[in-house]
């Protein structure tokens, strides 16, 4: 009788694969819960409802997967997406604004105040020669850090023992981790046709899509990404028809 049976099921399964699984399923579900031996009939009745169940696990599987892609896509595969969304929650207590800024849509101070480059000292110039033979790469911006008439004279720092970064002209912002880590703040100018980075910063004080002026802070000088040590990369761009070309920040700051 078993070798019947097995016979059977064999054919089955040549004849109707999908059939007998289901059949199968029902059988183990319907013993399951009523424990004694039912006609083929009876258990047949079963097959609609279980197929409707299972179709709707099937449909609710689908749904729950296409809704986990896209909420992956969001958050890990946009360029900045994960680490802004990681980093919109640590936005620091910003310090207050520097007026000693001129209002401007076109950048004319260095980054951490004073006149001129009295608070500065330039580490590595704009597409500098020993910059490239070091690292292998050209150089688009100039690395700052502040000099001892910063530490001595700077309102901001004696305040904060923090060493601040402002914008050095109006915009808007927007936050990301370039790919080699480095914390960055881009801020463009209204009319679009310019724009400034500043890059390797340890904390900032703004996001993507605010408003800034001159003079605003956006974080605190660091070191993160591609950097030997704390200091600040400040780069400038300027739009030529489709394209951004890389120009010399030393050559907007006036004296």
């Amino acid at each position: 009788m078993k070798i019947l049976t097995a016979v059977k099921n064999i054919r089955d399964v040549k004849n109707d694969p999908f059939g007998f699984i289901i059949d199968s399923l029902i059988k183990i579900i319907v013993n399951a819960v009523i424990p004694i031996p039912l006609s083929g009939d009876v258990i047949a009745r079963f097959k609609g409802p279980v197929l409707g169940f299972l179709a709707s696990m099937v449909i609710l599987t689908v749904m729950l997967f296409v809704t986990f892609i896209g909420i992956f896509s969001t958050i890990f595969l946009s360029p900045t997406g994960f680490f802004q969304f990681v980093t919109s929650s640590l936005v620091g207590s910003a310090p207050s604004t520097n007026e000693g800024f001129t209002q401007s849509a076109i950048p004319s101070q260095n980054p951490f105040g004073g006149q001129g480059m009295s608070y500065t000292s330039v580490t590595a110039g704009f597409m500098d020669p020993a910059y490239l033979l070091q690292f292998g790469k050209n150089h688009s911006g100039i690395d700052l850090v502040p000099n001892a008439a910063y530490y001595a004279n700077s309102a901001t720092y004696k305040q904060n023992k923090k060493i601040i970064v402002y914008a050095t002209h109006s915009g808007t912002a927007a936050f990301y981790i370039d790919e080699e880590g480095g914390e960055t703040v881009e801020i463009l100018n209204d009319s679009g046709d310019l724009k400034t980075k500043y890059i390797h910063f340890k904390d900032e004080y703004v996001k993507t899509g605010d408003k800034i002026k001159a003079g605003a802070p956006l974080g605190e000088m660091g070191g993160t990404g591609f950097a030997t040590g704390e200091h600040l990369h400040y780069e400038i761009q300027i739009k030529d028809g489709n394209k951004w070309l890389l120009v010399n920040p030393l050559s907007y700051i006036k004296y």
